[in-house]
């Protein structure tokens, strides 16, 4: 089936003639191009024509007297036609491709990661509220606007972001420590660098920007300051922004030697018992061993209804097994494996947001020297005391 058959369309009939190759002479005659032909048997031939010269040929055969009969329908144009007479198929197949285009615009899923002392539920309902949830728009969950109207809600976080993959968004969130959150938000601030860099990236939300990309700062330098001189007067705001900067950082870690390693257990005990709301019925009894003489596993398995509903009963399994305790020295690679991705954990939580660009470590036994080049957001809000307009201080 040659490409004009294919999408314009063609027929397979069927001919019984007395006389086979008088009639394809008579159809070449006529100007009826043939596609495939096939003699299926003494008095019978197979011939492919287009549907547009098929009416010429059924004519021509009922002029000869000759027996002409309809096999099937071939191409695109047909399977195009049959769906018209399907129109429950065709509107499914019309939705799935609006539904294909549409869907990966959208937020199905949101996720939360970084958080420790926040409640994921609690920043899952609070950045709904600050339209980042299921269908919004993936270009505008990840807008300057949604992820400072979820630092407002949430003032625990000092940074956050919304990243989109598929149908997913993922709010990467930092939180603010103790000390920071002691500090109250409102009054006069500067943002100000927490190390010495050498700035790549800077968004000023609020304030006076007083640095630019390609400059290099020292801790403490204010970057976007929270007073604006406006000629006659000193406008005293909180400066907001962020301030990402090329840093260098050296990290020094240890590590034991040696480790504990436990034997096969020698002595096995389990005890099950039920819990019905806050009652608990035993089926067995204590296993008798000393606190801290054995490992002690707890497991609870709770009875949960279909989407998620869970009951005030459950069956707790507690299991004591004892082993003797083995001192096991550390293979190199071990320890030098431990370093490195206590290394990555450890520099990942030192910075508020950021990336390591380039990294250069040296292990030695259990030590690790290293040092890092990182891509980071050093930008801090520092208070500061508000000036009056005259020039003197309050």
């Amino acid at each position: 089936m040659n490409i004009l058959y294919a999408f314009a369309g063609a027929m397979v009939a069927e001919v019984t003639s007395a006389d086979i190759p008088r009639l394809l002479q008579v159809l070449n005659n006529a100007g009826i191009p043939l596609g495939k032909t096939r003699q299926t048997g003494d008095l019978t031939v197979e011939l492919t024509v287009s549907r547009r010269d098929y009416p010429r040929l059924e004519a021509l055969c009922r002029k000869r007297g000759e027996k002409l009969r309809l096999q099937r329908r071939i191409g695109l144009y047909w399977q195009g036609k049959a769906l018209l007479h399907r129109p429950v198929l065709l509107s499914g197949l019309a939705l799935l491709l609006a539904l294909a285009c549409f869907i990966p615009t959208r937020v199905l899923f949101v996720k939360v990661e970084g958080n420790v002392q926040v409640p994921e539920k609690w920043i899952l309902e609070q950045a709904e509220r600050c339209g980042i949830g299921f269908w919004a728009s993936r270009r505008e969950v990840r807008s300057e606007k949604m992820k400072n109207a979820l630092l407002e809600a949430i003032p625990q976080l000092q940074w956050a972001g919304v990243n989109t993959q598929g149908c997913v968004a993922t709010i990467s969130v930092r939180e603010r420590s103790a000390a920071e959150q002691a500090e109250k938000p409102n009054g006069v601030g500067s943002v100000v660098a927490s190390r010495d860099g050498i700035i790549q990236e800077i968004t000023v939300l609020r304030g006076n920007g007083l640095c630019k990309v390609g400059q290099a700062v020292k801790a403490g330098e204010v970057l976007i300051s929270g007073y604006t001189d406006c000629g006659i007067s000193i406008q005293a705001t909180r400066a907001e922004g962020e301030v990402f900067a090329q840093t260098h950082r050296t990290l020094q870690a240890v590590t034991p030697d040696s480790y504990a390693l436990r034997e096969e257990s020698t002595c096995q005990h389990m005890r099950i018992s039920l819990r019905i709301g806050k009652k608990r019925i035993f089926f067995t009894n204590n296993s008798g061993f000393i606190d801290g003489s054995c490992d002690k596993m707890y497991t609870e398995y709770i009875c949960t209804l279909p989407g998620g509903f869970q009951l005030p009963l459950a069956l707790i399994v507690e299991r004591w097994e004892c082993a003797a305790v083995l001192e096991t020295p550390a293979e190199e690679t071990e320890m030098a494996q431990t370093l490195q991705a206590f290394s990555q954990a450890y520099l990942a939580e030192q910075m508020v947001a950021g990336e390591i660009l380039q990294q250069t470590e040296v292990v030695e036994g259990g030590r690790l020297y290293g040092e890092y080049a990182c891509r980071e957001m050093i930008g801090r809000v520092q208070s500061e005391e508000i000036i009056q307009s005259n020039g003197e201080n309050d």
